[in-house]
C-alpha cells in the first residue's frame, strides 16, 4: 500500500495545534474552520498576535479541571441508575431473554445434534447442500 506523504506545512499546522489547543474549539463550535484557520496561520504565521488568544494557560489548570472531568463521571453514573425505572428494566430484559431463547431454536432447527444416534464419522450435514440429479 502507498502512504501520502504529508506536506511540510500541514506537519508544522498539526504542531502549531498542539501548543494551541483552544483552536480545536473554535473549530468544534463551529465558530472556525480547520481550512480558515490554516489560511490564516499561513498568511500570518506563528508569532502573530492574534493567536496568543488560543494557547493553554498553565498546564496544573488543564490537569484540575480533568481530574474534576473524570470525577464527575461517577456521580453521574449514579444519578442516571437512581432515575431508571426498574420495572421497564425488567420488562426490557424479560423481552430480550424471550428473543435470545427464540433465536437460540431457530438456530438449533439448522444445526443438528451430534450426540443424537450419530456418529462422528458421518460428519455434520448441510440443510442447504445441493445435489446433481
Amino acid at each position: 500500500m502507498a502512504t501520502k506523504q504529508k506536506h511540510p506545512s500541514i506537519e508544522k499546522f498539526k504542531e502549531f495545534v498542539k501548543k494551541h489547543p483552544k483552536l480545536s474549539q473554535e473549530v468544534k463550535s463551529k465558530k472556525k474552520t480547520w481550512q480558515e484557520l490554516f489560511e490564516e496561520w499561513y498568511l500570518l504565521g506563528e508569532e502573530d498576535e492574534s493567536w496568543k488568544s488560543f494557547r493553554d494557560e498553565e498546564t496544573q489548570e488543564g490537569t484540575t479541571e480533568k481530574t474534576t472531568k473524570s470525577t464527575d463521571v461517577i456521580p453521574q453514573l449514579l444519578q442516571s441508575i437512581k432515575k431508571m425505572d426498574m420495572n421497564q428494566m425488567q420488562y426490557h430484559l424479560t423481552n430480550v431473554n424471550s428473543a435470545i431463547g427464540n433465536i437460540q431454536q431457530l438456530i438449533s432447527q439448522f444445526i443438528p445434534n451430534s450426540t443424537k444416534g450419530s456418529s462422528p464419522t458421518q460428519g455434520v450435514k448441510n440443510p442447504f447442500s445441493f445435489r446433481k440429479d
